[in-house]
């Protein structure tokens, strides 16, 4: 006897419901691009919902990613001087370019293809999150190596909603204060159904005083300003330099998306999506190098270590159509097609033009990495229930990515490279019998610039009660040379940068094995999980320092086979009707099996605690507590000295707590506020920085 597809998903779901409210168990789609219970599928997941992110009072991503469990936040990834101030998301011991990043399920363009910066998404404009850790290449294909997050922003609702916010913080000192405002509105009207937003973010910087001895080119080695022969060099400019270096951007950030949805008829739906940001930023920094205007010979006399200064101007325009079509009770069929387009603007000048010879700051502008970037995927997939115990999904995709930048010559023209991949997956999800379920998934990719890579995942999950889930995950995952790391051929002020083309290196992707085990369950107070992982790396692809025509350059080689390894641990628990409590404890062990050092910024251990009270039926608070364990890092010292060596280092372990507390005037108004950081917490510069005791306030209406 055959049962429908919607009776079938509703037993999975009436399932795993428990009858307390008090601990929900959230859907997810992310893992099996099906709706499934959390507790139902064979991998480690975390949903945030729009709740959870007004309780931290959140700004943008960065900060959610700062309290969620197994995410870790990275510096330095960017190819440009400002990367200080920019920050990627690792997750398990995985490098930042192997978390992929979806919006609304679609993939963003970038001036690098991962990772994408955490402070362009605003956390008034987002619903939930969706994060899957682990690999997720036989869904996604490249990129999903160390997991997935989908950010999924405000969706149409049943009846009219709007929803409007201000929120204002700095520290202790007046500096890093950010205004954000925002504004968004959902509802349906018969067969029509729609949802904007509208988001604005200013950000003035935060910034800590550093020098750098300066060095400068000769036919026989790097020296010092005062010793060099040529007596403009020699005269005007100084053997170091102090800057104001910006760990948080000057910035404002708007941010504009809708979404248009049409019910045909019963079976048949369709939707438009429309998403706009423009950013301006800036920010001061040192950097590596920087051309002068005094000449040897024909060509200009490059400076190192010296303070720039950075603009940017970007915007990026999303747009998307989608159709749902539901044939027959055990079929539903799916397509869409998307485009996302990036275009950055990027001036780079020297702070002292003066000094190096430069009739204004205009006139110093060099080295600035522009871009555009458009991002073509075309979607159709299907569900077919083929009886009671099989659920296919079964899709092809095909993605065209072009790339217009400076950064692939030396000169300041625009060049094109390009990049198309073609996929199709399988994936089977069978209710083997009551308690036990098991998922098969395989995808295969055909990538124009590495070679075609199949990708597996098998997992089960046995419940014994609702206490008591055992699940088993083997996924397959890799990671392709993006662009940057196969074609870059530019001085940049982080060094010069050539990619394996130029040198003449074949880059290989990157592939993981990974192996998960896991045991949770829950009760009406109580939820747990507790999950031992094992992720083996191949060819892994990192940046390294070669040698280029006799110079040194930054440039991207599978550096060896590594593997991350750990345990984690997480609990929430509902003390009594008005006490809850949530704790996550993580152990991490990275290598590298050629070196045998540890991988770079990725802490040992990571653990959080939070309390939540409700004091009245109108007053909340609460407390959250981080720590961050030591992380190895390769430090560069006397940078751009003749003297210029690497040593292996380690960063301080550091906690931070946060309070927060919300007033509910009445239905409609809420106030809410905190103190970030309150004790005052210092943080290693090459790990972010940290702008210290933080205060923020912020006004909620919901109509």
């Amino acid at each position: 006897m055959k049962i429908n597809l919607s009776v079938w998903v509703a037993i999975l779901l009436s399932a795993q419901i428990i009858a307390s409210e008090k601990i929900e168990l959230e859907q997810i789609t992310i893992v099996t691009k099906t709706q499934k219970n959390i507790n139902g599928v064979a991998a480690t997941v975390e949903v945030i919902t729009q709740q959870e992110i007004e309780k931290m009072a959140a700004e943008s991503l960065r900060d959610i990613v700062d309290r969620t469990p197994g995410l870790n936040v990275m510096f330095g990834t960017f190819p440009s001087a400002s990367a200080l101030s920019k920050s990627s998301i690792t997750i398990r011991g995985m490098s930042g370019n192997g978390t992929l990043i979806l919006l609304d399920g679609r993939r963003l363009a970038g001036e690098v293809q991962n990772p994408y910066d955490l402070d362009r998404i605003p956390a008034t404009v987002i619903e939930r999150i969706e994060i899957v850790k682990g690999p997720m290449s036989s869904l996604y294909g490249a990129d999903a190596v160390g997991g997935v997050i989908n950010i999924i922003t405000k969706r149409p609702s049943q009846k009219l909603k709007i929803d409007a916010g201000a929120r204002y913080g700095a520290n202790k000192e007046g500096d890093a204060d950010n205004l954000n405002l925002n504004l968004s509105l959902q509802d349906k009207i018969d067969k029509f159904s729609y949802s904007t937003y509208a988001t604005l973010s200013t950000n003035k910087p935060y910034t800590q005083r550093e020098s750098e001895n300066v060095w400068v080119s000769t036919p026989a080695g790097k020296v010092q300003p005062s010793n060099h022969p040529n007596p403009n060099v020699r005269t005007n400019i100084e053997n170091s330099y102090t800057q104001d270096v910006t760990f948080r951007e000057d910035s404002e950030v708007y941010t504009l998306g809708t979404r248009l949805g049409y019910d045909i008829s019963s079976d048949l739906s369709i939707g438009f999506d429309v998403n706009y940001f423009n950013e301006q930023r800036e920010g001061g920094y040192i950097g590596y190098f920087h051309p002068s205007a005094y000449l040897s010979g024909t060509n200009p006399i490059p400076i190192f270590n010296v303070p720039v200064n950075s603009k940017d101007e970007n915007n990026r325009l999303d747009l998307s159509v989608d159709a749902k079509y539901k044939a027959s009770d055990e079929l539903e069929l799916r397509a869409r097609l998307y485009n996302s387009s990036y275009e950055k603007r990027n001036e780079t000048s020297a702070k002292e033009f003066s000094d190096m010879g430069y009739a204004s700051e205009s006139a110093s502008e060099q080295n600035g990495l522009d871009a555009n970037v458009d991002l073509k995927v075309a979607e159709l997939s299907a569900t077919y229930m083929a009886n009671e115990a099989h659920l296919l999904t079964l899709g092809t995709e095909y993605r065209d990515e072009k790339r217009d930048s400076t950064a692939f010559a030396q000169p300041n023209t625009l060049t094109r490279k390009t990049v198309d991949y073609k996929s199709a997956y399988l994936q089977d999800e069978w209710q083997i019998s009551e308690k036990l379920s098991a998922i098969l998934g395989a995808r295969h990719d055909s990538i124009s610039s590495a070679d075609s890579k199949a990708t597996i995942r098998i997992g089960g999950i046995y419940e014994f009660d609702k206490m008591a889930s055992l699940r088993v995950n083997f996924a397959q995952g890799y990671r392709a040379p993006d662009i940057r790391e196969i074609y870059i051929h530019k001085q940049t002020p982080t060094g010069l940068q050539v990619g394996a083309d130029a040198m003449g290196y074949d880059l290989k992707p990157e592939s993981t094995d990974a192996y998960e085990i896991g045991l949770g369950g829950h009760n009406d107070s109580l939820r747990y999980d507790l999950v031992f992982f094992y992720n083996d790396v191949k060819d892994m692809i990192s940046q390294v320092m070669g040698s280029y025509n006799g110079n040194a350059a930054y440039t991207f080689e599978n550096v060896a086979d590594a593997n991350t390894r750990g345990a984690e641990l997480s609990l929430k628990y509902n003390i009594n009707r008005d006490l809850s409590s949530s704790f996550y404890w993580t152990e991490l062990r990275t290598e590298n099996e050629k070196t045998k050092k540890d991988l770079d910024f990725q802490p040992e251990r990571t653990v959080m605690l939070g309390f939540d009270y409700k004091f009245t039926n109108v007053l909340n608070g609460g407390i959250f507590a981080k720590y961050i364990g030591e992380q190895n890092y390769t430090q560069v010292i006397n940078r751009g000295a003749p003297t210029q060596m690497t040593s292996l280092t380690t960063t301080d372990a550091f906690t931070t707590v946060d309070l927060r507390a919300d007033y509910e005037i009445d239905k409609t108004f809420q106030l809410y506020g905190g103190i970030n950081n309150i004790a005052d917490e210092k943080v290693d510069n090459v790990i972010g920085s940290n702008v210290g005791t933080y205060y923020f306030a912020g006004v909620r209406v919901h109509f």
